[in-house]
């Protein structure tokens, strides 16, 4: 099974070295033929899982779930909730979401 067959996967798999293409090798051997291609957010979802300690995910959750702009400029605000979403997949598994999590973090002038 060829990697472009992972919709969206190739390229972060691209920047991946050594035991992170090592693990997706052996990911992609174990998988069923015929199974449907992977989605970018499970693909993300298996590699923070594997690379990224439970308690580690944890602290990125409780940090972006508690995330507000308060005295962070919008700047500063938008690498911040980047950065954590990045690790917080599941908890915003789509656009829509990720926009109306960055908006409910904006203090209240701004967000009106």
């Amino acid at each position: 099974m060829g990697i472009m067959e992972f919709n969206g996967v190739e390229f972060v798999l691209f920047q991946t070295h050594d035991s992170a293409k090592r693990w997706w090798q052996e990911y992609v051997r174990g998988r069923l033929i015929g199974s449907p291609p992977l989605t970018l957010n499970h693909f993300s979802q298996l590699f923070l899982e594997k690379f990224i300690p439970f308690t580690q995910r944890e602290d990125f959750h409780s940090q972006f779930q508690c995330l507000q702009k308060g005295n962070m400029t919008i700047t500063q605000y938008e690498t911040k909730f980047v950065d954590l979403s990045r690790h917080t997949v599941i908890l915003i598994p789509t656009e829509r979401e990720r926009v109306r999590r960055f908006i409910n973090g904006l203090t209240y002038g701004i967000r009106i």
